[in-house]
């Protein structure tokens, strides 16, 4: 099995100039993979981060976590991976879903997957070189020399996940910590079946993370993203007809009615999310509490653990490298 690696991704909610930083200090504490959001209306413009991100760093792998083929044009998409892979060769990652609080904030619905397939195809071609037929005309990418750009498709129910075999280079993740294992096994089974190799496709763990000496503290901080990531699991079983927990349910239904997508992922949604949902979505505790829940992870045969960090971003990326990511180097 090959070495787990790690990354962080950020969510910019602070200026710029600090998610630049942050950037930075991922490659200078060891990290491998550095992944920006794209929700141009809440949080900062992933482009411009990326661009002063590739510029400012030499080895840390850069990408978009994740874009969507609604709002950003795919010639848009392609044009601006294409440039950023001429400020950082051989560094640069695309990572690309249906589409969340980018597409809501604008009153657009999220694509379909069958939409989400046909887009990853056509990028391909679009970084070839080729000509692809987008709103009934014929486009291609005129500046662009032929070259092949890892796509990273976002996966949070089974039958993405099996698209995401198919086609992708790599899956994101996210959902259930404790199904992990399962999924992983399922994705290398779909891979196989479709005459590709398994060990090709790149599995990624997305994980909330926060880290402090108070375990009440730590749990607290991740609960705005748990609270998306519950809302969306629980959703699709009770949509799905399969059995949900009282407590489970009820939680669902009041995220269901009072989530914000313009403050998506923020403290507004922290106290409709049930304690238990922390240990299902999330690492969050003592630096050796989540070493444990981590090499969990690694168990459950990822190839990328990503963690997004809450609370004190600088210090929650240094304790991680230094407390947690340094048992497994």
């Amino acid at each position: 099995m090959a070495k787990t690696t790690f990354g962080v991704a950020l969510f910019s909610t602070e200026p710029a100039h600090e998610t630049v930083k942050l950037g930075k200090l991922a490659e200078k504490l060891g990290f491998d993979s550095v992944w920006v959001g794209d929700s141009h209306i809440i949080w900062r413009e992933m482009y411009v981060l990326l661009g002063a991100i590739a510029s400012q760093t030499k080895k840390i792998e850069i990408g978009s976590g994740v874009t969507h083929p609604h709002v950003r044009h795919l010639t848009v998409t392609a044009g601006g991976f294409s440039t950023l892979c001429e400020l950082a060769p051989g560094r640069v990652k695309l990572g690309i879903g249906i589409g969340a609080s980018g597409p809501r904030n604008l009153g657009i619905k999220p694509v379909s997957l069958a939409r989400l397939e046909q887009s990853v195809e056509e990028l391909r071609r679009l970084f070839r070189g080729e000509a692809v037929q987008l709103d009934g005309k014929e486009m291609r990418l005129m500046f662009v020399h032929p070259r092949e750009v890892p796509i990273y498709v976002a996966a949070n129910s089974p039958k993405s996940r099996e698209a995401a075999a198919r086609i992708g280079d790599g899956v994101i993740l996210g959902g259930r910590r404790d199904v992990v294992g399962a999924e992983v096994r399922k994705i290398r089974q779909v891979a196989a079946a479709a005459g590709r190799d398994p060990s090709s496709v790149t599995i990624m763990s997305w994980i909330p993370c926060s880290i402090a000496k108070s375990e009440k503290r730590a749990r607290e901080a991740v609960k705005p993203h748990v609270a998306r990531s519950g809302m969306v699991t629980f959703t699709k079983l009770i949509q799905d007809g399969q059995t949900v927990d009282e407590e489970d349910r009820n939680a669902t239904e009041r995220l269901n009615r009072e989530y914000d997508f313009s403050h998506h992922m923020g403290p507004e949604h922290s106290h409709l999310v049930p304690e238990r949902w922390v240990d299902l979505f999330s690492v969050a505790g003592t630096p050796a509490r989540v070493r444990e829940k981590i090499e969990a992870v690694i168990g459950d045969g990822v190839d990328i653990i990503s963690i997004v960090p809450y609370g004190d971003k600088k210090t929650i990326m240094k304790d991680f490298a230094r407390k947690v990511k340094v048992a497994f180097n």
